[in-house]
This record gives C-alpha cells, sequence and structure tokens, in this order.
C-alpha cells in the first residue's frame, strides 16, 4: 500500500535526505509505523515536522517509529519528536522508537530526552505496548 494511500497527499512533498515509508498496523486503532531512512536536522526538520502533522491530523495517533535506518538525528530533529509526542498525547496517542542505532540513541540521551519517550528493541513489542494501552 502506498503512502497516499494510507494519508492522502503524503507524499506531495518529498526530501532526498529523509525517506519516510507508512505501515497501517490493523492490530491497533489509529497506529501507524513510520519507517525513518537517512538523517533528521536543521534543515528537513520542518519537512519532517509537516509529513507527520500531516499523518496525525488523519486521525493516526498511536506513532511508531523504526529508527533503523535512521543514521543521525540533530537536537532540531528530537525537538520534533517531542512535539509529536505532545499533539499525540490528548488525542489519547503515544510515541514509540524503535530499533534505534547506538549513534542516534546517545543524542537522545545527551539531551536528556531518553526518558521521555517509549523505546523498544522492535516492532512485536511496539504493538504489545499499543495493545496493551487499550
Amino acid at each position: 500500500m502506498a503512502n497516499n494511500d494510507i494519508v492522502p497527499g503524503f507524499d506531495e512533498e518529498k526530501d532526498d535526505s529523509l525517506k519516510i515509508r507508512l505501515q497501517k498496523v490493523d492490530e491497533v486503532e489509529n497506529c501507524l509505523v513510520l519507517y525513518l531512512t537517512g538523517y533528521i536536522d536543521t534543515y528537513n526538520s520542518n519537512f519532517f515536522q509537516k509529513r507527520v502533522t500531516k499523518a496525525i491530523e488523519n486521525g493516526f495517533s498511536k506513532l511508531i517509529f523504526n529508527c533503523a535506518g535512521l543514521n543521525y538525528v540533530s537536537s532540531t530533529g528530537i525537538g520534533s519528536f517531542t512535539a509529536f509526542l505532545k499533539a499525540v498525547k490528548p488525542r489519547g496517542g503515544d510515541l514509540v522508537l524503535l530499533e534505534i542505532q547506538p549513534k542516534v540513541y546517545e543524542v537522545f540521551q545527551l539531551l536528556g530526552f531518553s526518558q521521555f519517550f517509549t523505546i523498544k528493541d522492535n516492532l512485536n513489542e511496539a504493538v504489545e505496548f499499543f495493545g496493551s494501552e487499550s
């Protein structure tokens, strides 16, 4: 299923430095996996925020970010994740990060954000986390 089939207009804008592939989680209502490939920095964080906000506005409040292909996140990028968390919490949602590369996790730790986010090792654990919430 294409990104635009899951979130209409999602692929209207593209950025070569960050690719986002969407996958709906059928077992959990309003749950979406976002596979991130590339990096998030000051220059593409606005693109990242607009794409994910579009998914939230389309009713997805339980977001799973698969970070296996994410090789760098700046403090601005971490600010984006924080904004998403603030956006989904009032909608009864949450955010899970998984498969984070050590150097990316280190940035979360250094900035003191690792305790704010739910971090899981794999997709099954993330789906179970959301399944136990409902």
